[in-house]
């Protein structure tokens, strides 16, 4: 009999694993996806500011909720990045899982220059290698997809993982503008679902 208990706990436990470890399709990982869900803050979304870049949140300028957040520069020279990022810490998603990160962004006065330079979104799974030291499928970005240019109204941009690697600890996302890329780019409505 006390056998018989152990493995009915056995089974218990592994159950209630491998729900923890199942995200139902559509499920969104990522928090205040709209900006506005606290009025003093656009918390977990943290700017990572480079110098030359204002990265802030716009109040005026918006998709959906009540806010957006911006990066501008105004340096055509400057070879840094501004970025605004968030990490999903929660249970990962089965290694096989297709994940789908989407963006809308507006541009004010974007311009180019140069291959390196883009507007783009990107993800990444950490560690950044797995144990066997492979990186292979923990990165993606749209920096070589889709380029910008000029003064433009809201439009998608979108990322697909088709195959989530094993080992993930956390996934970060990023919401980049590139070295030598000037003017002002808002972004809203960011989310990164598991298909």
């Amino acid at each position: 009999m006390k056998r018989f208990y152990w493995i009915l706990l056995f089974f218990l436990l592994q159950g209630c694993s491998d729900r923890n470890d199942m995200l139902p399709s559509g499920s969104q990982l990522l928090k205040n996806s709209d900006f506005s869900a606290s009025p003093d803050n656009v918390s977990p979304w943290v700017a990572i500011t480079s110098p030359g870049f204002n990265l802030g949140v716009s109040e005026e300028v918006f998709r959906i909720g009540s806010r957006s957040v911006y990066i501008e520069n105004l340096d055509s020279l400057n070879q840094n990045t501004g970025n605004w990022k968030q990490s999903y810490t929660g249970p990962a998603p089965r290694p096989g899982r297709t994940l789908r990160m989407r963006a809308y962004l507006k541009g004010e006065n974007i311009v180019l220059r140069g291959p390196r330079s883009n507007i783009y979104i990107s993800m990444r799974a950490f560690p950044v290698q797995d144990s066997r030291g492979s990186t292979i499928g923990r990165f993606i970005s749209s920096q070589d997809r889709i380029r910008v240019n000029g003064t433009f109204d809201w439009r998608p941009i979108e990322l697909v993982l088709n195959n989530a690697p094993d080992e993930i600890d956390f996934i970060t996302v990023y919401l980049v503008m590139g070295p030598r890329a000037t003017g002002r780019v808002y972004f809203d409505e960011v989310t990164l679902t598991v298909d």
